[in-house]
């Protein structure tokens, strides 16, 4: 049976909280690009990616609220209670690697900074819009089809970081490369973390096809 044979207009509340943590990511992922191509002075916007981070926790905090209350859901809670926690992942996750690119002092950015951080942009674009088709409940193939995409960009995350690391150790500036390297290694996991929810939206998808 599908998602919209067994919906109540009161349950589209999950709906409504996870389109909310979406729009979260995508905030803290635009600003995070913006500070990428603004050092050092875009430094001075990691308050707003903290904020945004917070604003997350308190949805997340919400949906694991509603579903004590409810008795009735549009996915099932263990489904719920899955998708939750890793959205939130990825917004911790954004916000752990600009601390560190603020905190780094690191005197100019790179063309690597900006390519991981419009990475994390194009992915969380991708959560954005998985999340508004689940919600239309009629759209699982929409949904499987940004899982894969969201995956595709996790592998290209991936090589970017084999060949920045490389690239990085051919420098002799070695608290340079231990700075770099802990933040090349940061955006990897805010990609695995994107490509859990990617996983964890396709297989909602599969069990409501």
């Amino acid at each position: 049976m599908r998602i919209h044979d067994l919906i109540l207009p009161q349950d589209r509340v999950f709906f409504t909280l996870f389109s909310r943590m979406a729009d979260t990511i995508s905030e803290a992922a635009t600003v995070l690009n913006e500070i990428t191509h603004e050092l050092p002075s875009g430094t001075q916007k990691a308050h707003r990616v903290r904020q945004i981070e917070h604003n997350g926790d308190e949805i997340t905090r919400q949906v694991y609220e509603k579903l004590d209350e409810s008795l009735i859901t549009p996915l099932e809670p263990d489904e719920i209670a899955r998708l939750a926690p890793v959205l939130d992942d990825v917004l911790d996750r954004i916000d752990r690697v600009t601390n560190q690119i603020c905190t780094y002092g690191l005197a100019e950015s790179s063309e690597t900074l900006k390519e991981f951080s419009y990475l994390v942009m194009l992915s969380a674009t991708e959560i954005r819009d998985a999340v508004s088709s689940m919600a239309k409940l009629d759209r699982p193939g929409e949904v499987r089809s940004h899982a894969g995409e969201i995956n595709r960009l996790y592998n290209l995350g991936i090589e970017l970081q084999s060949r920045a690391i490389l690239e990085l150790f051919r420098t002799k500036d070695l608290l340079l490369i231990i700075k770099l390297k802990d933040i090349y290694e940061s955006f990897g996991r805010v990609m695995e973390k994107c490509n859990d929810v990617g996983h964890a939206l396709n297989d909602i998808a599969m069990s409501h096809s």
